[in-house]
Formats: C-alpha cells, sequence, structure tokens
C-alpha cells in the first residue's frame, strides 16, 4: 500500500442503503473481481472452436487484425445484454433459453467501438484491449469482462 493513500478505504463498513443494512467491503469485493475474471478464462476455453472459427473468418475475409475483435458475450450477464443488444438488435435469445442453454453473443466487432462499450463499465479492461498483442478476444461473463488474446 502506498504510504499517502488511506488505509480505512479499503475497511469493511456496514451502512443503510435504500433501508436495508449493506456491508460495503472493497478488498472481498476485489477479490471476487479477480475470481470472476479468472473464470471467464473457462469460458473463453469451452469456447476455443469458435474463437478459432473468427480467427480464420478475419482471414477468409482479409479484414485487418489490428482493427477487430472477437466477441463471447454472456447475453444474460450484467452488461452482456447491452453488449449483445448494440451487436445483434432484436436477437431472439430467448430461443437459446428454451433448449437450457446460455444465451452467447459471438462474433466480429470493430475493435475501437468495443474499447468504447467495454470503458463505460471497465476502463482497465477497455485499456487491455488496445495491448493485445494478436486479435483481442473480448469475454463477458461471471459479471466481468476480461481479455485474451488469439
Amino acid at each position: 500500500m502506498n504510504t499517502t493513500e488511506n488505509p480505512k478505504k479499503y475497511e469493511a463498513y456496514v451502512t443503510v442503503i435504500d433501508d436495508k443494512t449493506v456491508l460495503i467491503d472493497p478488498v472481498g469485493y476485489a477479490f471476487m473481481q479477480a475470481v470472476n475474471k479468472s473464470n471467464c478464462e473457462n469460458t473463453y476455453l469451452a469456447q476455443i472452436e469458435r474463437v478459432q472459427h473468427f480467427k480464420n473468418r478475419i482471414a477468409e475475409k482479409q479484414l485487418d487484425p489490428t482493427t477487430v475483435v472477437i466477441n463471447l458475450i454472456n447475453v444474460d450477464s450484467p452488461y452482456g445484454v447491452e453488449i449483445a443488444e448494440a451487436l445483434m438488435p432484436g436477437h431472439d435469445w430467448q430461443q437459446y433459453r428454451d433448449k437450457g442453454e446460455i444465451p452467447f453473443a459471438r462474433g466480429l466487432a470493430m475493435k475501437e467501438g468495443m474499447i468504447e462499450i467495454i470503458a463505460t463499465f471497465d476502463k482497465e479492461a477497455a485499456e487491455k484491449i488496445t495491448k493485445v498483442e494478436g486479435i483481442p478476444v473480448i469475454v463477458v461473463d461471471h459479471c466481468v469482462v476480461e481479455i485474451f488474446s488469439v
């Protein structure tokens, strides 16, 4: 910890919000975010065949790999529905739920547009997209976003 930082900002405390008693725990929250980002690797690996498919599509369409990203977005995850609707407006996600599947929006998107969208809720992940060597793979799942490279 930086000696100029306020050590109390890391302490958990209880408060009342909207007439409900709430625990505010910055360290616990950071821990859960790290765990959830780690869990995104399982999502990425479970869909690696689709990732490879989209990587091949980039080559087939002769797209500039520095301008596109591959998305794996759990539509039912917070932020996922908003991003999926922006990328695939009006798509029927319920059909996947009805089959007992988790609806994922998977595909290619323009890098700059995705950086703007991701920055609205996770600035670090948005910055990470710009630093990826290779093609960024954006995984939105487990209430977080994580970036991989292929």
